[in-house]
């Protein structure tokens, strides 16, 4: 297996198990039993905590080790912080690549969004919904912001925050509209406050203190 492969390997179980809660805040991570289990070299599984680590995933600590870091509310809001510029601009962008297939293919995603999270099929539902941000960032055309847009989904696309079906359908289908008509302008605005308004949700759940993190894997 190529190094590059086998450290995305690593990286997407390591974080999967984080996630998911398999492995727990403050439980330590052995590089050696991990590139035993995974059937890589311990290198790999170094540069792969590493990448976790820059993600907040994970914690290094002197002369102990890495440890599964503790996610909250508040880092996790941060990281809605960064989604809403680059996801504004990815949408700009777009207006000037997408085409009718794309826009046909989007309209087509939101609704199918839409359907999922009635039928109370939310697993479906947030792994489609971040196929929506994902295309519209893949459509912008512009190769760094997209692999931004990987690296920092892990904290900002894969949790999904309570809201309205009806109204994220309302905020995806506005935002398809004003990339079909190349209103640039206001695809930006309608991307970012889409993004603003999951935030505040996540907010205000954890101000009441019934946040619980609903990630999407």
């Amino acid at each position: 297996m190529p190094a590059e492969v086998a450290r995305h390997h690593v990286r997407e179980e390591i974080q999967r198990r984080i996630l998911t809660g398999q492995s727990k805040a403050g439980e330590r991570l052995s590089q050696q039993s991990l590139a035993r289990e995974l059937g890589v070299a311990q290198g790999t599984v170094r540069e792969s905590l590493m990448e976790l680590q820059w993600l907040g995933l994970v914690e290094s600590v002197d002369r102990l080790g890495v440890f599964v870091g503790t996610l909250d509310a508040a880092q996790i809001c941060q990281a809605y912080q960064v989604r809403e510029f680059l996801e504004g601009l990815a949408a700009r962008l777009c207006c000037a690549h997408a085409g009718r297939t794309d826009i046909a293919n989007l309209q087509a995603i939101a609704d199918e969004v839409f359907s999922l999270a009635l039928d109370g099929r939310h697993d479906e539902m947030g792994r489609l919904d971040r196929k929506f941000h994902f295309q519209i960032a893949e459509l912008s055309r512009n190769k760094i912001l997209f692999r931004l847009t990987e690296t920092y989904r892990v904290l900002g696309m894969t949790v999904r925050a309570a809201r309205d079906p009806h109204v994220i359908h309302d905020e995806h289908l506005a935002i398809v509209d004003a990339i079909a008509g190349n209103r640039a302008d206001d695809a930006e605005r309608l991307a970012r406050c889409h993004v603003i308004e999951a935030a505040r949700t996540i907010e205000e759940q954890a101000c009441n203190g019934n946040f619980t993190p609903m990630w999407v894997d």
